[in-house]
């Protein structure tokens, strides 16, 4: 036995030899008798486990350690386990990190807690020690799952930036289009779910640009009609490099669909209207808009108001969602778009 600080009980299982195939579980719960009952179950299944028994050493555990899973007693004294939710939901290294909510309060009332919590999963003390094991390996499962996904964008992210870096006149514009995306997002109202799908998908609307021969990407003059076809065919490739997060449909879709118009008149799918998400066609505002203002080698960059006007036009012809140029024009005339001078 070691101690993480005079306050915090450390615990590990026996055979420290297999310790890196094991997952550590934080036990967070201010009775003794249940730490001590819930960390011998789970390293005799195995597990390496954090014990603590105030909010103070739970939040100095999640500080200081790896955690995979934490079993949090949502009635803790003083701030009480609520708190160390709280703090794994709003650290972006530990958001995802899967919650079982333990709580002696009946059925309603421990499930609206839990809810309040943002737990993956609750159960009822006294807990039974096989639903228990049950719990605890099935949101092993959802982790690792999730983290292999995570793993996957951040080499799809890294792919995205390399597509960038071919031409110094993209560089920097999943970035921008991201900043500004949500920005269009939050001023619109939209859930904070769905501000992250859009900061995901437009760090990698353009990835299927992989696909394309620099010959073509590079190229200053006009395209012909066969090298357009193969610039527009970014959309589709983008979208099947990234199957893997095939769970992640509203980031598929803001990849394939970026270039569809409101009219029907883009591409690849001819979509129209709401058959086009709001994702979608808040990240393919952005995306114009971005290009608009950044120079190129056959054209200077547009003045933020000229390229709001560019758009309005273009949104009277039916291309884009009126909602969005709006929240776009208000950002622009109070000078709070990201990312721009």
């Amino acid at each position: 036995m070691s101690t993480l600080s005079s306050q915090v009980v450390v615990t590990f299982p026996k055979d420290l030899s297999q310790e890196s195939n094991r997952a550590t579980i934080l036990i967070a719960d201010s009775d003794e008798d249940y730490r001590q009952l819930y960390s011998d179950l789970l390293r005799s299944e195995g597990f390496h486990t954090f014990c603590a028994k105030t909010v103070d050493q739970a939040l100095a555990v999640l500080h200081h350690e790896r955690i995979d899973i934490a079993l949090v007693d949502g009635m803790m004294p003083k701030t009480n386990g609520m708190t160390v939710c709280r703090e794994l939901r709003s650290n972006p290294e530990t958001r995802l990190v899967p919650i079982l909510l333990l709580t002696s309060w009946e059925l309603a009332p421990g499930r609206a807690m839990g809810i309040d919590a943002d737990a993956d999963a609750y159960l009822k003390k006294p807990v039974n020690n096989i639903e228990l094991i049950t719990r605890v390996r099935t949101l092993l499962e959802k982790k690792r799952f999730t983290d292999n996904l995570e793993n996957t964008e951040k080499m799809l992210l890294t792919l995205a930036e390399l597509v960038e870096a071919k031409n110094p006149y993209n560089a920097g514009h999943g970035f921008r289009v991201s900043r500004t995306a949500v920005s269009l997002a939050a001023r619109m109202g939209l859930s904070a779910d769905d501000r992250e799908w859009i900061r995901r998908g437009a760090l990698l609307h353009d990835i299927g640009k992989v696909g394309v021969p620099d010959e073509i990407l590079l190229k200053l003059g006009p395209l012909t009609a066969e090298e357009k076809s193969v610039l527009n065919s970014h959309t589709y490739v983008g979208a099947r490099i990234c199957a893997p997060l095939s769970s992640y449909r509203p980031l598929l879709q803001i990849i394939r669909n970026h270039h569809e118009r409101l009219d029907g008149s883009g591409y690849p799918d001819g979509l129209r209207g709401k058959e086009i998400s709001i994702l979608t066609r808040v990240v393919s505002v952005a995306d114009v808009y971005d290009g608009l203002t950044t120079r190129r080698p056959y054209r200077g960059s547009f003045s933020d108001m000229q390229a709001i006007h560019q758009i309005r036009r273009e949104a009277e012809q039916g291309w884009w969602d009126l909602r969005i140029l709006a929240a776009l024009g208000t950002m622009v005339s109070f000078q709070c778009v990201p990312g721009r001078a």
